[in-house]
């Protein structure tokens, strides 16, 4: 980079002081990482007194590097992590401490380290200009340094992060499944691998988008929307932090609470890159329920694919349950719809605005006029549907309602289950 180009080399009045500090530092490196680690956790009370030996070990690493480079005039932007600060900064990652810590570390230190240096080149001269070059040139020199360090050690720390987390999910989602495969669990111990309570009731969610493949951004990138969007169902249903699992083009969730959540309450939140759907199990209690909630969210989510709900669905398995039941069982519920339905059953437009007439108007108490009002058309023309709705069934739709109501309802899934 440009400025390490520039302070790569002290100005010929300066470099017999510079090359003076240089074998200063050589000598009394021990002793400056000392003092840097010690200033390092004064400074920073996140960092636990236990970490103190790596922080000095990466100090003494770090400080050598910088000697040797300073002594053979390299530029200090190709500046290489030691094995010493890359331990270091793994070692944050097992800690679970943050990145941004790990940089505050380097420039506390970055700060410290200057002020060492101005105090042993007082030392050395008191020329006031030669003091000045030659803190300048050190403070240039530096800053390019830990730049450049910082940038190659986030690379580490995020590299290391992501494949922990790879890991713990691997390890969350074997969990998952064995809790999913039945069997006996010892609920207290699962709960405790999981970091997610078992014994209380439960709400099984699954997230997913439909053009995950159309939008931009990797699979990372939905990955995260989906983990946010998990967070705002569970807030929304007023429990706890969910328990989520990644499978491919969805995110499976669940969320608990003390109390049966409100599965009314169910929201998505705003539109987000991948425009995401959701569909939820009833609420129920301990494992038993973690597993029957996730079934019905399964459900849910085939129903609400099969109607073609769309982005932004909030599908509740409550809501669906006959339907669910053709999900479940497709060829006995399209012959049952087809046995109930005879001719009205036919895939054509004005067919199908028969059988949609007929499934309003029975909503609606077998009402001409509410059935009308809700349609958006005459009462008149309500009834000359349902008669001819009548005239394809052979009877009266007021004859075996329930059959025909449920049978009604299949019909919006009928098409895209035999393509599915």
């Amino acid at each position: 980079m440009d400025l390490g180009a520039r302070v790569l080399l002290p100005t010929a009045e300066s470099r017999g002081e510079i090359e003076g500090l240089v074998a200063t530092l050589s000598r009394e490196l021990d002793e400056i990482a000392a003092a840097l680690a010690d200033t390092i956790h004064e400074h920073l009370l996140e960092l636990e007194d236990d970490l103190r030996s790596w922080t000095l070990q990466a100090a003494r690493s770090n400080l050598g590097a910088i000697v040797t480079m300073m002594r053979e005039g390299d530029d200090p932007g190709a500046a290489q992590p030691p094995p010493e600060a890359i331990s270091y900064a793994k070692e944050y990652v097992a800690r679970g401490l943050e990145l941004s810590l790990m940089q505050r570390a380097y420039r506390t230190g970055q700060g410290a380290f200057a002020g060492i240096v101005l105090e042993r080149l007082r030392t050395a001269t008191d020329d006031a200009d030669l003091l000045a070059e030659a803190m300048s040139f050190i403070n240039a020199w530096i800053f390019a340094w830990v730049e450049a360090i910082e940038r190659r050690l986030t690379d580490v720390y995020l590299s290391e992060h992501a494949q922990l987390a790879r890991g713990a999910d691997a390890v969350r989602a074997a969990e998952v499944r064995a809790l999913l495969g039945g069997g006996a669990v010892d609920a207290a111990a699962v709960s405790l691998r999981l970091g997610y309570e078992l014994e209380r009731f439960h709400v099984g969610f699954v997230i997913w988008s439909e053009n995950a493949g159309e939008r931009p951004g990797g699979a990372g990138e939905l990955v995260a929307e989906m983990e946010r969007a998990a967070e705002t169902v569970a807030e929304s249903l007023r429990a706890g932090v969910p328990l989520t699992v990644a499978e491919g083009g969805h995110l499976t969730c669940w969320t608990g609470s003390r109390r049966e959540p409100d599965l009314s309450r169910l929201r998505l939140p705003r539109a987000g890159t991948h425009g995401l759907s959701v569909a939820a199990g009833t609420p129920a209690a301990g494992v038993e329920g973690f597993v029957s909630s996730h079934r019905e969210a399964l459900l849910a989510r085939r129903v609400a694919r099969l109607r073609g709900d769309g982005v932004g669905a909030v599908a509740a398995y409550p809501d669906l349950a006959l339907e669910a039941l053709f999900a479940d069982t497709p060829e006995a519920a399209r012959r049952f719809a087809a046995s109930e339905l005879g001719p009205l059953a036919a895939a054509d437009d004005a067919t199908v605005r028969l059988a949609s007439t007929v499934a309003t108007f029975l909503e609606e108490g077998s009402s001409f006029v509410r059935a009308g009002r809700r349609l958006g058309i005459h009462a008149n023309t309500v009834a000359y549907r349902v008669r001819r709705a009548e005239s394809l069934l052979g009877r009266p739709v007021t004859e075996r309602q329930l059959e025909l109501r449920v049978a009604l309802r299949f019909i919006p899934l009928r098409d895209r289950s035999s393509r599915a």
